[in-house]
């Protein structure tokens, strides 16, 4: 039930990183990663796992409006009274148009008595200035439970209209809660109607009553049910 035509996607816009991004280095996970800004792909390019991870996480937030990579550099006064500049990793911005501007750290350099005394002089130099707020984001921050769902909305991202239409179509008669998978088989689409399912709950088209990762064992309802 693929499209065979395959719709025409637009070239991704180029990166907004000012900071430069290595497109290769030893012992670090760096790169770019593709997502769908509104009608338009965006890459986003990355200098850390961390990064990427919080990135997607960021990307797939319900009330993501933008992300801007590596800003340019922000002049603060250093704990020591020196100027000193500092290079945010994104610029997140919300439905509401709340900016946050955001440093991904280790947990380890994130707790150290040096970083939160650098990153508090960092925040008022930029708080009012080029974001309403500043956050630290690490490992911690991130749950795995999110950051799945984040890799799976990722996944699932570009539409593929003939399926897409069919799983609408049953999920407009299905009234009672029910697990993705038993609702493919029922439909008789099966696997390749997974995706669809996830772009329908990411489009709020179903909801979820299991929390945690999305699986074929996540139990959903349908919002337009007859």
């Amino acid at each position: 039930m693929n499209d065979p035509g395959k719709h025409f996607k637009k070239a991704p816009a180029k990166s907004r990183a000012i900071r430069h991004i290595p497109k290769a280095s030893k012992g670090h996970f760096v790169g770019e990663l593709v997502y769908n800004n509104g009608g338009q792909p965006q890459r986003l390019g990355f200098a850390s796992l961390g990064e990427h991870n919080a990135a997607l996480c960021l990307i797939y937030r319900s009330d993501f409006l933008d992300i801007e990579e590596q800003l340019a550099a922000l002049p603060f006064i250093s704990p020591d009274g020196g100027m000193s500049k500092h290079f945010f990793d994104f610029r997140f911005t919300n439905t509401g148009g709340h900016r946050t501007c955001i440093s991904v750290k280790p947990e380890r350099i994130a707790r150290t008595y040096n970083y939160r005394s650098l990153i508090a002089q960092v925040r008022k130099a930029a708080i009012g200035n080029i974001c309403d707020d500043v956050k630290t984001i690490t490992e911690r921050n991130i749950r795995p439970e999110e950051l799945h769902n984040a890799k799976l909305f990722h996944a699932a991202r570009d539409p593929e209209p003939i399926l897409d239409e069919a799983i609408s179509g049953h999920l407009s008669k299905q009234s009672d809660p029910i697990y993705i998978h038993d609702f493919l088989e029922r439909a008789g689409i099966g696997g390749s109607g997974f995706f669809s399912v996830i772009r329908a709950i990411r489009t709020k088209r179903v909801d979820l009553l299991t929390k945690g990762k999305i699986t074929g064992q996540t139990l959903i309802v349908s919002k337009g049910a007859a």
